[in-house]
């Protein structure tokens, strides 16, 4: 079944600012592309310093249109990138978003950050529930389809 939706995205004020994204299972591997963190009403992900630039550029950067985010079982198109999506447990998270997608309920975007991952380290971070108004700051939504 494919379709889309709108993804709400935030944009922290001040440069590095973010809130935490909270409780859940740490499973970091510095080696890994991508790391998963599923926590209560959202999902997040932390990427590798290459696939780090494109994403935060794609998702969160200033954009003439609407950004597209396209979702397929083994590849993300991030506006017209593709990033090809290989291991089984990627793949699985992948599955998990497109899950947390499908519902009736807003989505919001926005980067987090939590004390047990390196200095710096900036989670992607989508939500069921609005992050902090004195924060963040509602920039143009995000079209997500999946197929």
């Amino acid at each position: 079944m494919s379709y889309s939706r709108l993804i709400k995205r935030y944009s922290a004020y001040y440069a590095g600012w973010c809130v935490a994204f909270g409780a859940h299972e740490i499973t970091y591997d510095e080696d890994k592309e991508i790391n998963w963190l599923f926590g209560d009403s959202k999902i997040g992900f932390t990427l590798s310093p290459n696939l780090k630039r494109i994403f935060f550029h794609e998702l969160l950067g200033k954009h003439e249109h609407i950004p597209v985010v396209s979702i397929r079982e083994a590849e993300i198109r991030l506006n017209k990138i593709p990033i090809p999506i290989t291991l089984e447990e990627d793949r699985r998270g992948l599955a998990s978003l497109k899950e947390f997608f499908n519902t009736k309920e807003d989505v919001h975007l926005c980067l987090t950050s939590h004390f047990c991952y390196p200095p710096g380290t900036r989670i992607i971070t989508f939500a069921k529930k609005k992050p902090l108004i004195i924060i963040y700051k509602e920039i143009r939504p995000m079209k997500v389809e999946i197929i």
